[in-house]
Protein backbone atom coordinates (compact mmCIF):
# COMPACT_ATOMS: atom_id res chain seq x y z
CA UNK A 1 0.00 0.00 0.00
CA UNK A 2 1.22 3.42 -1.09
CA UNK A 3 1.11 5.87 2.10
CA UNK A 4 -1.38 8.95 1.11
CA UNK A 5 0.04 11.51 0.16
CA UNK A 6 -0.14 13.98 -3.30
CA UNK A 7 3.34 12.50 -4.38
CA UNK A 8 2.59 8.81 -3.81
CA UNK A 9 -0.95 9.28 -5.62
CA UNK A 10 0.89 11.26 -8.18
CA UNK A 11 3.76 8.38 -8.75
CA UNK A 12 0.75 5.59 -8.49
CA UNK A 13 -0.94 6.85 -11.42
CA UNK A 14 1.85 7.03 -13.78
CA UNK A 15 3.61 3.65 -15.09
CA UNK A 16 7.28 4.22 -14.56
CA UNK A 17 8.11 2.73 -18.80
CA UNK A 18 5.09 4.66 -20.23
CA UNK A 19 3.54 8.14 -19.74
CA UNK A 20 -0.08 6.51 -19.30
CA UNK A 21 -2.17 8.29 -16.72
CA UNK A 22 -5.09 7.34 -14.63
CA UNK A 23 -7.48 9.87 -14.80
CA UNK A 24 -9.09 10.70 -12.08
CA UNK A 25 -12.72 10.18 -13.34
CA UNK A 26 -14.84 8.08 -11.20
CA UNK A 27 -14.40 4.92 -13.27
CA UNK A 28 -10.29 5.23 -13.07
CA UNK A 29 -9.68 4.79 -16.49
CA UNK A 30 -6.37 4.42 -17.87
CA UNK A 31 -5.17 6.99 -20.76
CA UNK A 32 -2.73 7.84 -22.81
CA UNK A 33 -1.76 10.82 -25.38
CA UNK A 34 -3.33 8.28 -27.85
CA UNK A 35 -6.25 7.59 -26.15
CA UNK A 36 -8.34 9.99 -23.48
CA UNK A 37 -11.10 7.95 -22.54
CA UNK A 38 -15.09 8.70 -23.86
CA UNK A 39 -16.53 11.43 -24.47
CA UNK A 40 -17.59 13.68 -20.79
CA UNK A 41 -21.14 12.67 -19.90
CA UNK A 42 -21.42 9.07 -21.49
CA UNK A 43 -21.10 7.40 -17.90
CA UNK A 44 -24.55 6.10 -16.87
CA UNK A 45 -24.95 4.96 -13.26
CA UNK A 46 -27.82 3.23 -12.18
CA UNK A 47 -29.82 4.43 -9.64
CA UNK A 48 -30.84 1.44 -7.17
CA UNK A 49 -34.43 1.59 -5.81
CA UNK A 50 -34.97 3.22 -2.03
CA UNK A 51 -37.99 1.37 -1.51
CA UNK A 52 -39.05 -2.34 -1.96
CA UNK A 53 -41.04 -2.80 -5.04
CA UNK A 54 -42.37 -6.14 -5.82
CA UNK A 55 -40.74 -7.26 -9.34
CA UNK A 56 -42.49 -10.10 -11.74
CA UNK A 57 -39.76 -12.70 -11.99
CA UNK A 58 -40.39 -14.05 -14.96
CA UNK A 59 -41.30 -10.05 -16.64
CA UNK A 60 -38.33 -8.23 -15.33
CA UNK A 61 -35.54 -7.09 -17.59
CA UNK A 62 -31.99 -6.75 -17.00
CA UNK A 63 -32.14 -3.08 -16.55
CA UNK A 64 -34.67 -3.31 -13.54
CA UNK A 65 -32.90 -5.80 -11.90
CA UNK A 66 -29.30 -3.52 -11.77
CA UNK A 67 -31.62 -1.26 -9.44
CA UNK A 68 -32.48 -4.21 -7.14
CA UNK A 69 -29.86 -3.21 -4.12
CA UNK A 70 -27.51 -6.13 -4.40
CA UNK A 71 -27.28 -7.21 -7.71
CA UNK A 72 -25.03 -6.18 -10.68
CA UNK A 73 -24.84 -7.09 -14.35
CA UNK A 74 -22.42 -10.80 -13.69
CA UNK A 75 -25.49 -11.64 -11.17
CA UNK A 76 -28.57 -9.88 -13.25
CA UNK A 77 -27.28 -12.07 -16.61
CA UNK A 78 -27.30 -15.38 -13.90
CA UNK A 79 -31.01 -14.48 -12.67
CA UNK A 80 -32.21 -13.75 -16.36
CA UNK A 81 -30.10 -17.01 -17.96
CA UNK A 82 -31.49 -19.46 -15.58
CA UNK A 83 -34.87 -18.17 -16.03
CA UNK A 84 -34.31 -18.67 -20.11
CA UNK A 85 -33.12 -21.93 -19.50
CA UNK A 86 -35.97 -22.91 -17.49
CA UNK A 87 -38.31 -20.92 -19.39
CA UNK A 88 -39.14 -19.10 -16.43
CA UNK A 89 -39.68 -19.16 -12.72
CA UNK A 90 -42.62 -21.28 -10.62
CA UNK A 91 -41.20 -19.63 -7.14
CA UNK A 92 -39.78 -16.78 -6.14
CA UNK A 93 -37.75 -19.82 -4.16
CA UNK A 94 -35.58 -21.22 -7.30
CA UNK A 95 -33.65 -17.79 -6.74
CA UNK A 96 -31.67 -20.42 -4.53
CA UNK A 97 -30.37 -22.48 -7.88
CA UNK A 98 -28.62 -19.10 -9.33
CA UNK A 99 -24.63 -19.51 -9.44
CA UNK A 100 -23.63 -17.42 -6.96
CA UNK A 101 -26.77 -17.25 -4.45
CA UNK A 102 -26.28 -17.80 -0.91
CA UNK A 103 -28.52 -18.05 2.03
CA UNK A 104 -27.75 -14.16 3.32
CA UNK A 105 -28.33 -12.93 -0.38
CA UNK A 106 -31.07 -14.84 -1.07
CA UNK A 107 -32.85 -13.82 2.14
CA UNK A 108 -32.02 -9.88 1.49
CA UNK A 109 -33.30 -10.46 -2.09
CA UNK A 110 -36.46 -12.42 -1.79
CA UNK A 111 -38.77 -9.45 -1.10
CA UNK A 112 -38.01 -7.49 -3.97
CA UNK A 113 -39.57 -10.41 -6.61
CA UNK A 114 -42.72 -11.96 -6.87
CA UNK A 115 -43.63 -14.62 -9.80
CA UNK A 116 -47.06 -13.14 -11.17
CA UNK A 117 -46.23 -14.43 -14.71
CA UNK A 118 -46.27 -18.63 -15.14
CA UNK A 119 -43.04 -20.74 -16.75
CA UNK A 120 -43.60 -22.09 -20.15
CA UNK A 121 -45.58 -24.84 -20.34
CA UNK A 122 -45.66 -28.45 -22.12
CA UNK A 123 -48.91 -30.03 -21.04
CA UNK A 124 -48.49 -33.66 -20.65
CA UNK A 125 -51.09 -34.18 -23.27
CA UNK A 126 -49.88 -32.53 -25.96
CA UNK A 127 -46.10 -34.08 -25.82
CA UNK A 128 -44.75 -35.79 -28.73
CA UNK A 129 -42.71 -38.57 -28.24
CA UNK A 130 -40.71 -37.89 -30.96
CA UNK A 131 -39.95 -33.80 -30.34
CA UNK A 132 -39.94 -33.96 -26.34
CA UNK A 133 -38.89 -30.65 -25.21
CA UNK A 134 -35.28 -30.49 -23.20
CA UNK A 135 -35.53 -28.85 -19.62
CA UNK A 136 -32.48 -28.48 -17.67
CA UNK A 137 -34.60 -30.37 -14.60
CA UNK A 138 -34.51 -33.46 -16.82
CA UNK A 139 -32.31 -36.43 -16.99
CA UNK A 140 -31.48 -38.62 -19.11
CA UNK A 141 -33.23 -41.48 -17.75
CA UNK A 142 -36.46 -39.47 -16.93
CA UNK A 143 -36.41 -38.13 -20.71
CA UNK A 144 -36.75 -41.69 -22.02
CA UNK A 145 -39.41 -41.98 -19.08
CA UNK A 146 -41.09 -39.39 -20.37
CA UNK A 147 -40.92 -40.83 -24.15
CA UNK A 148 -42.22 -44.12 -22.72
CA UNK A 149 -45.05 -42.83 -21.00
CA UNK A 150 -46.01 -40.84 -24.06
CA UNK A 151 -45.98 -43.85 -26.35
CA UNK A 152 -47.95 -46.19 -23.38
CA UNK A 153 -50.34 -43.14 -22.36
CA UNK A 154 -50.76 -41.20 -25.38
CA UNK A 155 -53.31 -37.55 -24.35
CA UNK A 156 -54.32 -39.84 -20.88
CA UNK A 157 -50.45 -39.06 -19.51
CA UNK A 158 -50.53 -37.73 -15.84
CA UNK A 159 -47.95 -37.46 -12.97
CA UNK A 160 -50.09 -40.21 -11.80
CA UNK A 161 -48.60 -42.23 -14.19
CA UNK A 162 -45.07 -40.83 -14.56
CA UNK A 163 -44.60 -40.85 -10.83
CA UNK A 164 -45.04 -45.28 -11.37
CA UNK A 165 -41.65 -44.92 -13.39
CA UNK A 166 -38.27 -45.69 -10.98
CA UNK A 167 -37.36 -42.39 -12.89
CA UNK A 168 -39.24 -40.32 -11.63
CA UNK A 169 -40.06 -39.48 -7.45
CA UNK A 170 -42.19 -37.28 -5.68
CA UNK A 171 -39.72 -34.75 -5.73
CA UNK A 172 -38.88 -34.76 -9.06
CA UNK A 173 -42.91 -34.40 -10.07
CA UNK A 174 -43.41 -31.86 -8.16
CA UNK A 175 -40.78 -29.79 -9.17
CA UNK A 176 -41.30 -30.44 -13.04
CA UNK A 177 -45.29 -30.37 -12.80
CA UNK A 178 -44.94 -27.12 -13.46
CA UNK A 179 -43.33 -26.83 -16.65
CA UNK A 180 -44.95 -29.83 -17.68
CA UNK A 181 -48.65 -29.56 -15.92
CA UNK A 182 -51.23 -33.13 -16.28
CA UNK A 183 -53.11 -30.44 -18.88
CA UNK A 184 -53.13 -26.67 -19.42
CA UNK A 185 -55.11 -25.48 -17.04
CA UNK A 186 -54.09 -27.36 -13.78
CA UNK A 187 -50.92 -26.94 -12.49
CA UNK A 188 -49.50 -29.94 -10.02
Amino acid sequence: MFPDTPQARASSRTHPRSSSRISDSAQRLVTSPDYVGPPSGTERAVAKYQHYVSLDLNAVDSLTLLRVPGIGPAFAHRILSLRSRLGGYYTVLQLQEVYGMDADRFVQLRPWFAVRTPPRQHPLSALRADSLPWHPYLNRAQLQGLRLGVLRQGRRLSWRHLRQSPAFSREDSIRLAPYFPDSLHSVH
